[in-house]
């Protein structure tokens, strides 16, 4: 099943052999190119090497689990052949459910390949951009980092699911394993820049953690609880019945076994402990925090019937002190801050690199000039097989 990604900063693109055709020559572009991006040409070539392997990870590295490794290949227009492997592949419906038409198999297709398509130009464009953004940075990247890299890589089951599979890749594809040194080296330098952004515009003062305390007061608060005893009847006459009973010292044991109709109360004798606002019907809650400690009000009506309450007791609410919560709330506020920071800052850098990159129509990605945001997949491409998703702004 194809598996559908969002294009971001922290994801490198994937594919295999395809047969382009790119007609016309747009702006500045060359006939050989399909991008150019701070001058320099994405070739057509480029382009090919990169939809194969998007379309490698479209199919994810499981595909590699198997004997005899296949993946389902895009096949535009038609898709006849991704029609086919994808019908393979799907389960039969349960009874008494249709199976997934042709026509929901081809848009789980169409939407797939639209999607790898748009990976392949975005993979070589994101290469350039980590590359200069490391530049302008003083980023390096160490052999040993790239080494120690390299075999973390190849553990990861998402990545290429070990050593032993390089070589079904390179079958399964055609490609050499440069394409995934690559893709691990831009791993590597987005995180040497996440992490130099992060220490830049993370940082958090004792007043940020302050501000946000008092923000957010009420996560830190405890909230009044009362301690009840109850009975509740189906009407009135029955629970002014047992208030007299009550007012003349009888147990509340023994009056909530005789008229209570609440099972989990009767059986506890009528005791209800550690009410807190918002618990409890509305009529109940009314009375039980309007009286005072070991009045006994009621009848009382709510939906469920009448009440007689007691309070027996009052917990009254609690504030965690600022000190007592300052060092766990210091790593949230810089948790979300670096966050904030580092996302502040994708956006930026897409925005400043798309005035650098022209792309060929059709062939549109997110660090290309006029780049729109792709329509969600339909309903019915959905309902061909797996989770889909179009791509968007980058995520860190």
């Amino acid at each position: 099943m194809l598996r559908h990604n969002r294009t971001s900063l922290a994801v490198c693109a994937v594919g295999i052999p395809v047969a382009v055709v790119l007609a016309g020559c747009g702006g500045g572009l060359s006939a050989d190119s399909v991008a150019k991006i701070d001058g320099k040409d994405i070739t057509k070539a480029q382009y090919e090497k990169s939809f194969k392997y998007a379309t490698y990870k479209a199919n994810t590295a499981q595909v590699l689990a198997g004997k005899n490794p296949k993946m389902i290949v895009p096949d535009s227009p038609t898709f006849k052949n991704c029609i086919a492997q994808l019908k393979a592949q799907t389960p039969k419906p349960p009874k008494g459910q249709p199976a997934p038409s042709d026509a929901q198999f081809k848009a789980n297709c169409k939407n797939g390949y639209d999607q790898i398509k748009q990976m392949a130009i975005f993979d070589p464009l994101l290469t350039e951009v980590l590359r200069k953004e490391a530049e302008d940075n003083d980023i390096k990247i160490s052999q040993a980092e790239l080494d120690k890299g390299w075999a973390n890589y190849l553990a990861q089951p998402t990545a290429i699911g070990g050593k032993q599979n390089l070589a079904k890749f390179t079958k399964l594809t055609g490609l050499g394993v440069d394409v995934l040194k690559q893709d691990q080296r831009n791993q590597l330098i987005l995180q040497k820049l996440q992490a130099k952004i992060t220490k830049e515009k993370g940082k958090v003062t004792d007043k940020d953690v302050q501000a946000y305390y008092n923000k957010n007061k009420a996560q830190f608060t405890q909230p009044e609880t009362r301690g009840l005893h109850v009975v509740l009847t189906k009407t009135e006459a029955k629970a002014k019945a047992a208030k007299a009973e009550l007012d003349k010292g009888a147990k509340f044991a023994t009056v909530a076994k005789k008229y209570s109709v609440d099972q989990v109360t009767r059986n506890a004798g009528g005791k209800l402990s550690g009410v807190a606002k918002g618990q409890q019907e509305r009529g109940l809650e009314t009375a039980a925090f309007g009286a005072k400690k070991d009045e006994l009000v009621g009848p009382v009506k709510t939906e469920s019937g009448w009440y007689i309450v007691r309070v027996d007791n009052i917990t009254p609410a609690k504030v965690t002190p600022f000190d007592k919560v300052k060092d766990l709330l210091k790593q949230q506020v810089t948790a979300q801050k670096q966050q904030t920071a580092f996302t502040d800052w994708q956006k930026q850098i897409i925005k400043d690199w798309q005035g650098k990159t022209e792309c060929r129509k059709g062939y549109v990605a997110q660090f290309c000039k006029g780049y729109k945001e792709p329509k969600q997949p339909t309903t019915a491409a959905g309902a061909a097989g797996g989770g889909q998703q179009a791509p968007a702004t980058p995520a860190g």
